[in-house]
């Protein structure tokens, strides 16, 4: 399942590589920025499966990083360029920091 979601997220980010050469309005910034959103995505999914969760906890968190994903890529394409004084940045850095806080909680509780 974990190779699944690995050729998905490559094929993913090569689309969207693709279509940000071709496509002129594609900022270099916001291709970047998708690209780098749905790594992350895709690095956590697979973390998620390494690890010895139960299925209940595999698909919830599944289910919650793919919706969170999408909000991050669809957040990255109407980003401004740039860092400074960039909220929407700030937004998804608050959407991967919520993340990875409730991976790290999951580990908790498979330890307890």
């Amino acid at each position: 399942m974990k190779n699944i979601f690995l050729t998905f997220g490559a094929i993913t980010i090569l689309f969207n590589s693709l279509a940000g050469v071709i496509l002129t309005s594609f900022s270099t910034y916001n291709w970047i920025l998708a690209d780098v959103s749905i790594l992350f995505s895709t690095l956590l999914i697979f973390v998620l499966y390494t690890r010895f969760f139960d299925n209940a906890f595999k698909i919830a968190f599944t289910f919650l990083f793919l919706i969170s994903g999408l909000i991050r890529y669809v957040l990255s394409l109407f980003a401004t360029s740039g860092f400074e004084n960039n909220r929407i940045l700030l937004l998804i850095g608050g959407v991967l920091f919520t993340e990875v806080l409730i991976f790290i909680f999951g580990v908790i509780l498979r330890k307890k």
